[in-house]
């Protein structure tokens, strides 16, 4: 009896994280949740054998928290559909927090607050997933790569007003 409560009780939470999903959220939402929003340049990414992935960036522009000049931030997923990473040389977007006692800060939202940088006719565009819900009169453009359909970017002056006229905690 016991055996069958412990198989049955194993079946039930594999299920139950396979049908895990990260939920939608505005973008006035992700602005306010966050301890810190910057554009920053990645200047590193550690690569270890076994264990967690650190990135370390320069901040270039501080839109909402604490003036500081470079940040850590984790860089590995901390669940099934975390899509958290950073990668050396891009610029980003990131929209971060403060993981309790922790040194360093992890991207919000299950890593779609990191929003990659690219130019797209001489403008600075943000890449960002669909999970993050822009207003509607927010103009997008297609993504980078015909197979990414479902992600668009963002003109970045766009987003730096929508975060200064968002509501702070």
């Amino acid at each position: 009896m016991r055996t069958s409560l412990l198989i049955t009780f194993a079946i039930l939470l594999t299920a139950s994280q396979s049908f895990a999903k990260v939920a939608s959220i505005q973008f006035g939402n992700l602005v306010a949740n966050c301890d810190l929003i910057v554009i920053a340049n990645v200047e590193s990414v550690s690569s270890p054998l076994i264990g967690k992935r650190y990135a370390k960036a320069r901040v270039t522009e501080v839109w909402k928290g604490t003036k500081i000049e470079t940040v850590e931030f984790l860089a590995s997923p901390t669940w099934t559909c975390d899509i958290s990473t950073a990668k050396k040389g891009e610029t980003v977007l990131l929209f971060l927090n403060k993981g309790g006692k922790s040194r360093s800060y992890a991207i919000a939202h299950s890593g779609r607050g990191r929003l990659p940088i690219r130019m797209v006719t001489g403008k600075s565009c943000a890449t960002f997933w669909p999970d993050v819900i822009l207003p509607k009169d927010v103009p997008t453009i297609d993504a980078p790569e015909p197979k990414w359909d479902y992600v668009r970017s963002v003109e970045v002056r766009l987003l730096r007003d929508l975060v200064k006229k968002t509501p702070q905690k």
